[in-house]
C-alpha cells in the first residue's frame, strides 16, 4: 500500500509503499479516505516533537474511512462500518479505558506517533480506537472528530469559569478556529487573536466580537492591547493554542479567577514564568491534547446541528503531502489540509 513514511533519522517524509497492517483478534483494519495534517505532524517533522516517536513511521492521526475487515475478537463494529479514529491505540479494558478516558491508555500507543497513523491506504487498530460516526456525517468532516474539535470539546468539558470574556491565541489554526466557535457559543465577548490581517472579516463570521492584530515585534504588547480593550478586566478564559513562545503574555491577559486552557505549544521553546501572574490572580490552568468517546460524541452533535462547522482549507492526494507541511511550515493554514486517500483508487 502507499504511504507517507517519516524517518526520524533523517527528517525526511517520503511517499513510499509498505506491507498491509496485519489484523489482530481485536483490530479493525479501516480503509482511510481522508487524514488531515495536524500541527503535531509538523512538530515531529520538524524536530519540535521527538519523544516516542518510532524510527520510521506512517504519521497521522485525524483519520476517516470504512471498515474493510475486523479480527476474530471484534464484538462492537462490522465491515462497511464508517468510523473516525481516536489519537491513541488503546487496550480497552484497562480502568483509563472502562473510565472513557481510552486516549490516556496504559498500554496506549500513539497513532501517527509511535505507530503507524493516517497517511496510508490501511490502518489497522483496535476496536477500541475508533468512533462510528452516524450516517449523515460526511468522512471529511469526520476525520476531525478526535483533533482539533474533539480536542476542543474534551477541554471545553472541563471549564468551570465565568462565561463573559473569552480570548483565543493562533485563531485561524485547527485548534483555534474551532476553539474560536465552541467560544462564541458560549461567552458574551470574544476575543481572536491573530498575526494576519487579511482574516479579520473571516474570524468575526466564525464568531468573534473583536479581532486583534497583533505583531510580536511591536513595542506594544500583547497584554496590554487585551487589558485595554476590556478596560483593564482581562479574559475569564484564555484559549493558547500558541504556547511557550507567548506565554507570559497570554498570562498577562488572565482576569482575577481566570482559566488559561493550554492546548498546543507550537515552538518548543524553555520557559521562563512569572510565577507571580498565576499565584495572585488565582488562575485554573487546563491542559489538554486528547479526546474521550464522550468529547467526539459531542463534536459529532454539534457539527451535525451546525453548531459547530468544522474547517477545511484545502484537501490534496497523498502526493502533494509536502505541499502541506510547506502550508503549515508557513502558517499559511485556515483549519486544516487534508490528505484523501482514495482519489486515486
Amino acid at each position: 500500500m502507499k504511504v507517507a513514511l517519516f524517518h526520524k533519522q533523517s527528517g525526511k517524509l517520503k511517499i513510499s509503499e509498505k506491507e498491509m497492517p496485519v489484523v489482530g483478534p481485536k483490530d479493525v483494519l479501516v480503509r482511510i479516505h481522508y487524514c488531515s495534517f495536524c500541527h503535531h505532524d509538523l512538530s515531529v517533522i520538524e524536530g519540535l516533537l521527538k519523544r516516542g516517536v518510532s524510527d520510521e513511521v506512517v504519521l497521522g492521526h485525524e483519520i476517516s474511512g470504512v471498515i474493510q475487515e475486523i479480527g476474530s475478537g471484534v464484538e462492537n463494529f462490522s465491515p462497511g462500518d464508517r468510523v473516525a479514529s481516536l489519537l491513541t491505540n488503546s487496550c480497552g479494558v484497562c480502568s483509563r479505558c472502562n473510565n472513557d478516558q481510552s486516549h490516556r491508555c496504559d498500554l496506549g500507543e500513539g497513532i501517527g506517533h509511535s505507530r503507524d497513523g493516517g497517511f496510508a491506504e490501511y490502518i489497522a487498530v483496535s476496536e477500541n480506537s475508533v468512533f462510528k460516526i452516524q450516517d449523515q456525517m460526511g468522512l471529511k468532516q469526520a476525520c476531525m472528530l478526535a483533533c482539533p474539535v474533539g480536542v476542543i470539546e474534551e477541554a471545553f468539558g472541563r471549564y468551570k469559569g465565568k462565561f463573559g470574556i473569552a480570548v483565543i491565541s493562533g485563531s485561524t489554526g485547527g485548534l483555534g478556529i474551532h476553539g474560536l466557535q465552541k467560544s462564541a457559543s458560549l461567552f458574551d465577548r470574544v476575543i481572536a487573536v491573530t498575526t494576519d490581517s487579511q482574516v479579520e472579516d473571516m474570524l468575526v463570521a466564525y464568531g468573534a466580537t473583536d479581532v486583534v492584530v497583533y505583531d510580536p515585534t511591536e513595542k506594544i504588547q500583547l497584554h496590554e492591547i487585551i487589558m485595554a480593550i476590556t478596560e483593564d478586566e482581562g479574559a475569564d478564559l484564555y484559549v493558547d493554542t500558541v504556547g511557550s513562545l507567548l506565554i507570559n503574555e497570554s498570562l498577562g491577559c488572565m482576569a482575577q479567577y481566570g482559566c488559561m486552557m493550554l492546548l498546543g505549544d507550537i515552538h518548543g521553546m524553555p520557559l521562563n514564568i512569572r510565577i507571580g501572574d498565576m499565584l495572585f490572580k488565582d488562575l485554573t490552568i487546563i491542559c489538554s491534547t486528547g479526546t474521550s468517546k464522550s468529547s467526539m460524541m459531542a463534536a459529532e452533535r454539534n457539527i451535525l446541528n451546525g453548531d459547530l462547522h468544522p474547517v477545511i482549507f484545502d484537501v490534496i492526494g497523498l502526493e502533494h503531502i509536502e505541499y502541506a507541511h510547506t502550508q503549515m511550515k508557513t502558517s499559511a493554514v485556515i483549519g486544516r489540509i487534508l490528505i484523501d486517500m482514495i482519489q486515486d483508487s
